[in-house]
């Protein structure tokens, strides 16, 4: 891969004039505000969860609330569980960049000079200091993301097939004042807290239900608790691989509540900054229907780098539609329905263009 470009700097005395971000007195001011103050809110309210997620396994475990019981818990080899969620922070831009084969933008490259144009009107009105640069992916799943642990180490980057859906300059700006959106709001380092929380909870889940069943003689005797080596280790595999599912899932349904709620922050954040919510909607909807059509439908390797790819699309490129939910389901599938709706990385775009609309103060185009 060529050599990383290095972010542009821009002080308050030589940053291009801002003349699109809205101001106070914008009629559209006070939704957009308003609508960045809930999707804030909403991260709080996972991060509660989370927490209280933690500190019950501790409080029904009997564990103390002192650092020789969470020392105890996490112990030598903990320390790589959670030395591993920041270490993916702080490289989360060339995992990022190599997982979807993203070079440095060509500015010879005519694509690729219109898309940096857009990158660079949405940047002048973000009031952000540093410019992430931009990079290009042959992917052909129309999506435009952004990365990096701080504003200084950000990248942005779009893959082919964003520039084969149609999209208008305003609608390709729209996209990257969210990409951006995401930069600006640290929403990356956000995300990785619920990681840590996460951690937390499987590693008081591991040494409670280990504490718990050592007391009980059958039990340490049956699943070899205490010893070592290989039969030992897989019986107690065996025993907390179901514990350990139930508990993924519920994990999982919190954060996943959380990296929505960015998401819609990202949104906000977007139509703050270009001041025109209804590019992002139409864009969205546009996106959606190619992924509709498109997206993989079996676990192929295209499969299963979507499904890693996930959080870093724009839409969700495997359970998103553009298609309102259909009213005439049974009580089954509403649950089935209402189950995946919870582990969705992002709001159906339905969902997001009414808050688009609502934004807008009045209705958006429908693609």
């Amino acid at each position: 891969m060529a050599r990383r470009p290095r972010p542009v700097r821009f002080d308050d005395k030589n940053r291009p004039e801002l003349k699109r971000l809205i101001p106070p007195t914008d009629p559209k001011y006070p939704a957009v505000r308003r609508r960045l103050n809930v999707t804030f809110g909403k991260t709080l309210l996972g991060y509660a969860g989370m927490g209280a997620l933690c500190a019950f396994t501790l409080w029904i475990f009997g564990f103390a609330f002192n650092w020789q019981s969470i020392w105890s818990i996490i112990g030598w080899s903990g320390l790589f569980w959670f030395g591993l969620p920041v270490v993916m922070w702080w490289f989360c831009a060339q995992i990022a960049l190599k997982l979807q084969k993203a070079v440095p933008a060509d500015p010879n490259n005519p694509d690729h000079a219109r898309v940096q144009r857009c990158v660079d009107i949405a940047f002048a009105d973000s009031g952000m200091k540093y410019k992430p640069p931009l990079y290009a992916s042959p992917d052909k799943m129309p999506n435009a993301f952004a990365t990096g642990p701080i504003h200084r180490k950000a990248v942005v980057a779009f893959t082919a097939g964003l520039l084969d859906i149609g999209l208008t300059d305003e609608e390709i700006t729209a996209v990257f004042a969210h990409e951006l959106g995401h930069v600006r709001n640290y929403d990356v380092a956000l995300n990785s807290i619920t990681s840590l929380f996460s951690m937390f909870f499987f590693l008081t889940i591991n040494a409670g239900v280990m504490s718990v069943l050592g007391g009980i003689g059958w039990a340490r005797k049956f699943f070899k608790i205490g010893e070592g080596g290989i039969v030992a280790n897989l019986m107690q595999n065996l025993l907390l691989l179901p514990i350990f599912w139930l508990t993924s899932q519920l994990t999982m349904v919190l954060m996943m509540f959380v990296v929505r709620s960015r998401e819609s922050g990202a949104d906000a954040t977007g139509a703050y900054i270009t001041g025109n919510p209804c590019a992002l909607a139409t864009a969205l909807q546009k996106l959606a229907d190619y992924v509709k059509k498109h997206r993989p439908k079996s676990f192929t390797q295209e499969f299963a780098l979507y499904q890693v790819m996930r959080p870093m699309m724009i839409i969700d490129p495997l359970f998103d539609s553009n298609d309102p939910q259909p009213e005439a389901l049974s009580l089954w599938q509403r649950i089935k329905a209402f189950w995946q709706y919870l582990k969705l990385t992002h709001p159906p775009v339905p969902e997001r263009v009414e808050e688009l609309e609502r934004m807008n103060g009045g209705s958006c185009p429908r693609i």
